[in-house]
């Protein structure tokens, strides 16, 4: 295998769930980087074998560490999914995004480009359409162009690194996803992750950014940066939505800065 590039402080979390056809496209997306992760975490809500053998097989092809954390399916439970992938992480700066995520070629590089201490970084992404994306599905295809057949919010996909810091983005919660979000893996202790209570879909990311805001964090957007492509799939069960909702609610009204139930719990086993 030839030498590759590496950015050495930096740690890919991917977010997985009975999904071997997107996660595959993403693998082969994050194959096709000019800089590569440190390591690249799966963090699995508990998958099937699939997967399983997927990351097996991925395992041999990667030019760094390929980890699967692997939690027990007991539904929905994306926070402690990541909590425990993100407690093993060696990289001192974790790029997290969801495993329905194609990244640009550039998009590693652009991330450690972006780092900077007493900040988080939220992404955008384009979306690709449902016929698209079962196209890609069946031929693997994971290479995306600006000018490629059923992307939605294409210039999304421009990337004009020298522009950046002309475009300076949402200061608030809007728009901040876990599906394409960066931040010190430091200050991520100190909020002590995501917050468990949340369970099903909605709102845990949003709560967790904003407990980031209340320990004097800004943001700051990787516009014309680091660009991706958010397949598409049906939407998730919103049967949560209103407990999660006033989660948040009462992080924003308390000031809250830890969670309650977070990744200190596992850190103890990764010492």
């Amino acid at each position: 295998m030839h030498p590759v590039d590496i950015a050495e402080q930096v740690s890919l979390v991917v977010t997985t769930y009975n999904s071997p056809a997107f996660l595959e496209l993403v693998l082969k997306s994050i194959r096709r980087q000019v800089v590569f992760p440190a390591e690249i975490i799966i963090a699995d809500d508990g998958s099937a074998d699939e997967t399983r053998q997927l990351i097996l097989r991925y395992q041999a092809l990667m030019p760094v560490p390929l980890i699967h954390s692997w939690i027990p399916d007991e539904g929905f439970r994306v926070t402690k999914s990541r909590n425990e992938a993100i407690a093993r992480a060696k990289g001192e700066y974790i790029v997290l995004i969801d495993g329905d995520m194609l990244l640009t070629p550039h998009f590693i590089a652009d991330h450690d480009r972006l780092k900077k201490t007493g900040y988080f970084v939220t992404g955008s992404r384009a979306r690709l359409n449902r016929k698209a994306t079962e196209e890609r599905c069946r031929t693997q295809n994971e290479t995306i162009r600006i000018w490629s057949a059923g992307l939605k919010r294409r210039l999304v996909l421009l990337r004009l690194p020298g522009m950046f810091r002309l475009i300076k983005g949402h200061q608030d919660l809007r728009h901040a996803r876990s599906c394409h979000l960066a931040f010190w893996r430091a200050d991520f202790i100190r909020v002590n992750g995501f917050e468990e209570a949340f369970v099903g879909w909605g709102y845990e990311d949003s709560e967790f950014v904003q407990r980031l805001f209340n320990i004097g964090l800004k943001r700051r957007n990787a516009k014309l940066m680091a660009p991706a492509v958010h397949l598409f799939h049906p939407e998730k069960s919103m049967d949560r939505a209103d407990k999660n909702k006033e989660l948040l609610r009462q992080a924003i009204a308390s000031g809250k800065k830890r969670a309650e139930k977070g990744v200190d719990q596992y850190m103890r086993k990764e010492q």
